[in-house]
């Protein structure tokens, strides 16, 4: 478990200036920000670019959804309804398969929109003031986890490579890794496949063609690979022979040589490469290649 990392919690929560709400939401996002989490506090939108940009896009990257449903008009004696935007954010979270911690002002109808689907179970207020020590210790109980998320992630260590001989001819080979990380600690990444997005030479300032094809993962035969909880595959990034290293190669699953991606060095390149998965969002990442005539030269380095 990694402590530098911060999971997101999309604090779902009415925010109308005229009352306190402003000032509790705040409040709320303070507590967990202390806790080590990454708060965001949902504003309404009132376009469909604003939800697309801002809302829909932090519930597709939250770790955690945290849903305050304050009370709005009177519906019938001591009944109230609650926000209408907030349940429409906790739909989506619904769908999502987002964890939810459901928190309801005393008077709001327990059954209104998706709640009664949900059985979220939401826990009643009645002093607006408590609330951020009442999420606060609720989210103790739930044992929610501040250092993870629900994402993969490519990194590079300028030290990860290998040698080893190449038949036809035994020749020695260096190979360059690329590590992919499975941040969630909870799930695995299923089906994890990986490509060479595009190519970039820096000196002619010019883009190498290239075709999606899936890439190798190093040690394993076949091209989708699972990647565990808080765990990691290499990925084969090239490859060069120590006697001709001013030439890549690319280990693909193709039978036709029109796949494989032709650069010749010496020079600097950029590589971006993207991996997919059926259950993360897909993650890519660019690297600078440098290619020169001696193998001890030769680097792969975040860009």
């Amino acid at each position: 478990m990694d402590d530098n990392l911060r999971a997101r919690v999309f604090i779902s929560c009415g925010q109308r200036k005229e009352s306190d709400e402003v000032v509790i939401a705040q409040q709320i996002g303070e507590r967990l920000e202390k806790k080590g989490f990454e708060p965001y506090v949902a504003v309404q939108q009132s376009s469909l670019r604003g939800l697309k940009e801002n809302i829909f896009q932090e519930l597709s990257l939250s770790e955690y959804f945290l849903f305050v449903d304050f009370k709005r008009e009177k519906i019938s004696d001591n009944t109230y309804r609650g926000s209408l935007f907030c349940h429409q954010e906790l739909a989506i979270a619904s769908y999502l398969d987002i964890p939810v911690l459901g928190f309801q002002e005393q008077g709001v109808s327990p059954d209104d929109g998706i709640l009664r689907f949900l059985q979220a179970n939401c826990t009643p207020f009645s002093d607006r003031h408590t609330l951020a020590n009442v999420i606060a210790d609720k989210i103790e109980l739930a044992e929610w986890n501040p250092h993870w998320k629900n994402q993969l992630k490519m990194e590079r260590d300028p030290s990860q490579f290998a040698e080893n001989p190449q038949v036809p001819g035994n020749r020695m080979a260096r190979f360059f890794y690329i590590t992919v990380k499975n941040l969630n600690i909870y799930k695995h990444a299923r089906n994890c496949y990986a490509f060479l997005e595009s190519a970039y030479d820096l000196s002619a300032e010019e883009k190498i063609p290239v075709r999606l094809i899936e890439f190798k993962w190093s040690g394993y035969v076949l091209p989708n690979a699972t990647i565990l909880p808080s765990s990691q595959r290499p990925l084969d990034a090239f490859f060069v022979f120590n006697d001709n290293p001013e030439t890549p190669y690319f280990r693909v699953f193709s039978d036709s040589d029109h796949f494989i991606p032709r650069i010749k060095g010496p020079g600097d390149y950029l590589l971006t490469y993207m991996v997919i998965s059926d259950n993360f969002s897909t993650v890519r990442e660019t690297f600078r290649m440098h290619l020169e005539n001696k193998v001890d030269n030769i680097r792969l380095t975040p860009a």
